[in-house]
């Protein structure tokens, strides 16, 4: 019981903490949001890159699943690179 009130409050934390965060981003220039989403499509495809590549070497998961998030996030890693997730700044 301890255990699961230990995640629901760390959980709550972190939603906290998002939102504070989201908070402050939306009085942001528009060419600093750009940067910050930038930023974001690089973290989001290493992140499913890399954990696809750690569930494809782990014997209990579905080579296909991991395959499958591994391509994933090399489309979303190419796609920011050539600049397909960008959106045009005003500013």
């Amino acid at each position: 019981m301890s255990k699961g009130l230990v995640i629901f409050v760390a959980v709550l934390v972190c939603v906290g903490i998002l939102h504070w965060a989201s908070l402050r981003l939306i009085n942001t220039s528009k060419v600093r949001a750009k940067k910050i989403r930038t930023i974001f499509w690089y973290f989001y495809g290493n992140f499913f890159l890399i954990f696809g590549l750690v569930r494809f070497f782990d014997s209990d998961s579905s080579k296909e699943l991991s395959l499958t998030q591994v391509g994933i996030g090399l489309l979303v890693l190419v796609f920011a690179a050539t600049g397909k997730l960008k959106q045009e700044a005003d500013e």
